[in-house]
């Protein structure tokens, strides 16, 4: 992502909703609401219901054009349309670690703390106010003395966004956050604040593949241009004690256990291979060394405390080292030194118990797999499709209807 993206403001996708109110013979009033748009961005769309008093309580599944709506929950509740910034994504805010991300619509987790509840659970603070206000709208529409069209123009809030002008009254925005990227099980896209988090979409988390697509192989690419062994080393053993400590954060947050254990977890760093592992099998029955080698255990060991004596002894042997590493090939204070192709080694098997990790932790907190197993079928379709085409990609335009609804 462009870092001189981070935190814009991006303007609403415009439109307007229009509120048609009409009386029947009886003197009983009516109204049908629509929602329009005719500007050159993407848009698209999501409803929920709202009580009269502008609090959302529930999601309202729109379907085809001219498909039918569930019932409210409640009685009077009335539908509230929500529309896209003008790139197409959505505004969300978790109501317990009240942390902001974006995405294009279909959630049911927050990515940073894994608190799992209803979309409409998940509307930010200016979102609220916009349901507040749309519900105002629709009252005073249905109290006007004459029968008519009553609009809310969100053209007037996209045209302000970014302007140092007097904001309408329904005015809102998003804003981009540092980290985008596409979950690679569902495929959902993702603007997050920091650069590790769960899908929101499947709950799938993006940790591995952030450490196999980009962390690791920029590690390696340093090395083989000649970057110094011992360094990129280093690198990788912070790499994986990031990682492993983004998953443990996760568990010891959102999986009932002794206080004493999550004390202990939360102090841990994971460059002790051999307390690692023994914490994660005895505590989450999860085996980061699964189909491991004896030999390739005692290599992650060894280089594990290889990166604490370049960091704290100046690449010097000392007897901790000589303790806790197995390594009877060195004295004490023998400058130790890396290979390249060691390095890569070290960088296989992290990879490796990183796997390991990610797969136990999905056991414990299982993806959707329906959301997974509609892009795997997606990504078929499309693969025919390119086949079909000479390799040319077909995939279709998104189309948003104009929703309509006669409420009373």
């Amino acid at each position: 992502m462009n870092e001189t993206r981070e935190f814009q403001e991006i303007a609403h996708c415009g439109g307007q909703v229009i509120f048609t109110v009409s009386s029947d013979h009886e003197g009983r009033r009516s109204y049908q609401v629509t929602w329009q748009s005719s500007r050159p961005v993407p848009a698209a769309l999501y409803a929920i219901y709202a009580l009269r008093e502008g609090v959302p309580v529930a999601d309202l599944p729109m379907g085809g054009i001219g498909s039918p709506w569930p019932e409210p929950p409640v009685p009077g509740c009335v539908p509230v349309f929500i529309a896209s910034d003008s790139e197409g994504k959505f505004g969300f805010q978790c109501p317990r670690c009240e942390q902001y991300w974006r995405t294009r619509g279909g959630i049911s987790l927050c990515p940073y703390c894994g608190v799992r509840a209803e979309r409409h659970e998940f509307l930010s603070a200016a979102q609220r106010v916009y349901v507040r206000l749309y519900c105002e709208r629709l009252d005073e529409a249905l109290s006007a003395g004459e029968d008519g069209a009553h609009v809310i123009d969100m053209d007037a809030v996209a045209d302000a966004a970014g302007k140092d002008v007097e904001k309408p009254p329904f005015y809102y925005a998003e804003q981009s956050q540092q980290k985008q990227f596409d979950c690679s099980a569902c495929g959902e896209f993702h603007d997050i604040l920091g650069r590790f988090a769960y899908c929101s979409v499947c709950g799938t988390r993006n940790d591995l593949s952030e450490l196999e697509g980009s962390i690791i192989p920029a590690i390696r690419d340093d090395l083989n241009r000649g970057a110094v062994p011992s360094g990129c080393l280093k690198d990788i053993g912070s790499a994986f004690d990031t990682f492993v400590g983004q998953y443990a954060g996760q568990m010891i947050r959102n999986r009932p256990m002794r206080s004493g254990r999550r004390e202990r977890i939360g102090k841990m760093r994971f460059h002790d291979l051999a307390a690692t592992r023994k914490e994660l099998l005895g505590g989450f029955d999860i085996d980061i060394c699964e189909g491991l080698t004896e030999a390739e255990i005692a290599t992650a060991t060894r280089s594990f405390q290889r990166r604490h004596v370049y960091e704290h002894n100046g690449g010097e042997v000392d007897e901790k080292y000589l303790r806790d590493s197995g390594d009877t090939s060195v004295r004490l204070k023998q400058s130790i030194r890396e290979t390249q192709a060691g390095v890569h080694e070290f960088a296989n098997i992290v990879l490796r118990m990183a796997r390991n990790l990610h797969r136990g932790f999905h056991d414990i907190y299982e993806p959707a797999k329906g959301a997974i197993d509609r892009y795997e079928t997606e990504k078929r379709r499309q693969a025919t499709l390119q086949r079909q085409h000479g390799g040319q990609s077909r995939i279709p335009s998104v189309n948003t209807a104009n929703p309509q609804l006669r409420g009373k």
